[in-house]
């Protein structure tokens, strides 16, 4: 339905545009804080991120469960299911908060000796950690809030926030760094800013969802039963993503010399900035999935399946290519010449996950929707076992590079698995998937011809800018072309002249 579509594209473009600035300022501050807290204590920075990022696993998939919950409850006008789901996920995550306490600072207190000696002693490493574990722990319980309003889609209102506290939190560290200096400043910003962003989103969801209640009478066995039959699978999946992501970056850091860890956590970052980047617009698919599904309307989902698709390739695979022909450069200008030979090899194998990994993103959010999970979680955990042995085997005779073919090989293998996982379960034949891919790769050949023709750019962003537009521009016209020629023959298709009697309306085979 046109309204529908409406508001799929401004959820999604509206959730793009709050990453896209998340990510634009995370660029900045890269160089920035490495210039002002040095590589001895951004290594820290780096490791601890790595580490407490396992703690958000007590999310449980309870969040994913929570969303399509409220997507497809809102569908069906199902106010008490919907505020017993909402109570439900709330205890879970309060109980998940006090876990994250009882397990994180034992943890964090054996690693603070280790840290502080990598950051030359510096005495506020111990508060930072354990300032940013409570962020942590109070993260979960308040994760109901944005979970509802992206079951919701109120995807705008949310990222209006977001790109509000996005301007606090960024001001504040800058302000921190320059003033106080060490890493415990930082957190303190982190935390008020945190603390007044969630604020707006508990008013948000106030005012989208009036019937909203928390009530632990609300809180029930058949409700329960409900969430963790969804979110085991979520968990595991979840748990597997953090293995294959932030693994390498803290062996890195305990095994190879210092710095080691600073580079391969450039290359990662700038590889899964550039799939977040992405993965913002696939995320709005799971609460639509959801709501089509609620109303029976299986073929709309494989549509959306097969269409989310081919754009995300349009937009994934120019820059899986500029990575690989502008990365020199812009790591140069980016953070420095020495990031050239020691973050660069591998941006190249990590960035060969790129294109495949957003393809896959449409599809696993489908299943996500769906709550199809139980393979998806399977082959999460074989992806994350085969990079921890590959990594145990490649980190000392190849060191970055080994860890960087670690972590690819196994999420080629996987983002091949899922792709056929949720093809199979909407009855998408391989000859169907398959041509959703020839156009975006026709188009790339523009690009990939400019690019190579004009070389490599100087390292500085204006010259990088100019030869990114080079091949865009003419990039943007054969896209054009090619889905104007799509829907001149679709239109084709249903339209079908009949002798003797005007035309006859038919149903169009393709997605």
């Amino acid at each position: 339905m046109p309204a529908s579509r409406s508001r799929f594209l401004l959820g999604a473009v509206a959730n793009w545009l709050a990453f896209a600035a998340t990510l634009a300022v995370a660029f900045l501050l890269t160089p920035f804080l490495l210039g002002h807290l040095g590589k001895p204590r951004y290594d820290v920075w780096c490791i601890a991120e790595a580490v407490l990022a396992y703690f958000t696993l007590l999310d449980m998939g309870v969040a994913a469960c929570l969303v399509r919950a409220v997507a497809g409850r809102h569908a069906s006008a199902d106010a008490d299911g919907l505020n017993r789901m909402a109570s439900s996920c709330l205890a879970l995550f309060v109980a998940a908060g006090g876990v994250a306490l009882a397990v994180g600072v034992p943890v964090l207190l054996a690693m603070s000796g280790t840290l502080s000696e990598k950051a030359d002693g510096d005495p506020g490493v111990l508060p930072f950690l354990l300032l940013m574990l409570a962020n942590v722990a109070a993260g979960l319980p308040l994760s109901v809030l944005p979970s509802i309003l992206d079951g919701l889609e109120q995807y705008a209102a949310k990222s209006l926030v977001k790109l509000l506290a996005l301007a606090a939190r960024t001001g504040g560290m800058v302000y921190a760094v320059t003033t106080f200096g060490g890493l415990f400043p930082i957190a303190v910003v982190y935390t008020v800013v945190t603390a007044l962003e969630h604020l707006a989103l508990a008013l948000l969801c106030r005012k989208f969802l009036p019937i909203l209640r928390f009530n632990w009478r609300l809180i029930d066995r058949a409700t329960l039963k409900q969430v963790k039959t969804y979110s085991v699978d979520a968990f595991l999946a979840m748990l597997a993503g953090r293995i294959t992501v932030q693994t390498g970056t803290v062996l890195i850091g305990l095994l190879l010399p210092s710095g080691q860890a600073t580079f391969f956590a450039t290359a990662s970052r700038l590889v899964e900035y550039a799939k977040s980047l992405l993965r913002t617009v696939t995320a709005t698919l799971t609460p639509n999935v959801s709501a089509m599904e609620a109303k029976g309307d299986h073929a709309g989902v494989r549509r959306l399946f097969l269409n989310a698709t081919r754009w995300m390739l349009y937009l994934a695979l120019p820059i899986q290519i500029g990575l690989m022909l502008f990365g020199k450069p812009f790591l140069s200008r980016w953070v420095g010449a020495e990031f050239v030979e020691g973050s660069f090899p591998a941006v190249v194998l990590l960035g060969t996950t790129l294109a495949v990994g957003v393809a896959q993103s449409a599809a696993s959010r489908i299943l996500y929707g769906l709550g199809r999970l139980r393979w998806f979680a399977r082959a999460a955990l074989g992806e994350a076992l085969l990079n921890l042995l590959l990594t145990a085997i490649l980190i000392q005779p190849l060191g970055v590079t080994g860890v960087a073919v670690a972590v690819a090989v196994p999420n080629l293998l996987f983002c091949a698995v899922v792709i056929g996982l949720t093809a199979k379960e909407l009855g998408v034949s391989a000859g169907d998937y398959f041509r959703v891919w020839w156009k975006p790769l026709l188009a790339n050949a523009v690009p990939l011809a400019v690019w190579l023709a004009i070389g490599g750019p100087a390292p500085d962003y204006g010259a990088i800018a100019a030869a990114v537009a080079a091949g865009l521009l003419p990039y943007a016209a054969a896209v054009g072309l090619l889905e104007r020629g799509r829907a001149l023959l679709a239109r084709g298709r249903r339209v079908v002249p009949r002798q003797g009697s005007g035309h006859v309306v038919m149903p169009s085979p393709g997605p």
